[in-house]
């Protein structure tokens, strides 16, 4: 039980990551249903925009661990946040929840004063990622 403990919580490189995404994001998708989504993986929010300082965005802005973008139909996972096979499976259910959801509904909860914390979208998703050890 231990052995399977430390895998899990085993910190993995880019590759790995995208060994791992490409393992189980096809049944995740088969699972919650949609489109798969092309994923990329790259250190940082902040590295993958080439923002000049990222270290110093890093530590004032934070670095969030995965995103969807909705304009460009690409789920990103940041590999600073994202390095374990739980965090990548529970990114990509939540991620993938996303790319189901009615997108200008989505910004309209923002626009109204929802927070990550309160929006129903948000929610959703997060409710998405118990579900995460199915997919080991």
């Amino acid at each position: 039980m231990i052995k399977f403990l430390d895998l899990l919580l085993e910190r993995l490189s880019e590759n790995d990551i995208e060994k791992v995404a490409k393992r189980v994001y096809p049944q995740i998708v088969n699972d919650l249903g949609g489109q798969a989504k092309t994923i990329e993986v790259y250190p940082s929010i902040w590295d993958r925009l080439g923002a000049v300082g990222a270290d110093d965005l890093k530590r004032e802005q934070g670095n969030p661990d995965a995103e969807y973008d909705p304009y460009d139909n690409i789920i990103y996972l940041y590999s600073e946040e994202t390095n374990t096979e739980e965090d990548i499976i529970r990114s990509l259910l939540h991620e993938h929840t996303h790319t189901l959801q009615d997108q200008e509904k989505f910004k309209q909860f923002y626009d109204e004063g929802a927070t990550y914390e309160n929006h129903p979208f948000e929610l959703e998703a997060q409710k998405a990622e118990e579900n995460w050890i199915k997919y080991i």
